[in-house]
């Protein structure tokens, strides 16, 4: 079975009361993401660490419990942030970030490397003999191996493999190759 490989650059997902002190009350759709209910939004927000900014980082919604912020481990460095890799909503350690928008900024300890990862809906994970936290390996071209790799499943995902854009230059691959999982062995 084929999986999209999707390079995953930085973004942030908001708590409702952050994206209200950054944004005000209405945030507007950008475009939809692969997930179900999942989108980016056209607003973007500044991310201040201890050695510098990034600059327009996108919002991607529906607004979450907890603001989560996902770094490049390069993005990371060039802020000064010692931040873990993680997978999404485990905020433990996270680096703390200024947040900055046209209402307001926020200080939060949100900032994460997202651990490489999976989704699948349960229909994919089936067909794919895989279930929820389980570590796999991927296979690229028949002989570039993807190492590590969680899986998350969860009735409104789509099939698709997760990188960081350091990850993917590594491993020279771009959003809209394929992967399958590797044999065991």
């Amino acid at each position: 079975m084929r999986i999209p490989i999707v390079v995953h650059h930085r973004h942030v997902h908001l708590s409702k009361k952050d994206m209200d002190a950054l944004f005000g009350p209405k945030m507007t759709p950008l475009s939809d993401l692969g997930h179900k209910g999942q989108h980016a939004y056209q607003e973007t927000v500044d991310v201040v660490g201890e050695r510098g900014v990034l600059e327009r980082v996108r919002v991607l919604g529906p607004s979450r419990d907890e603001t989560q912020l996902e770094l490049s481990p390069v993005e990371a460095i060039a802020l000064g942030l010692d931040a873990p890799v993680r997978s999404s909503g485990d905020l433990a350690r996270a680096a703390t970030v200024k947040l900055k928008g046209p209402k307001g900024e926020v200080r939060r300890r949100c900032a994460i490397i997202p651990v490489r990862h999976l989704h699948a809906d349960l229909a994919d994970a089936t067909r794919l003999g895989v279930s929820h936290n389980d570590v796999v390996t991927l296979e690229v071209d028949g002989h570039r191996r993807i190492e590590q790799v969680l899986v998350r499943v969860h009735p409104t995902f789509a099939l698709e493999c997760h990188l960081s854009p350091d990850e993917a230059a590594e491993l020279w691959v771009h959003t809209g190759d394929t992967a399958h999982l590797a044999k065991p062995g």
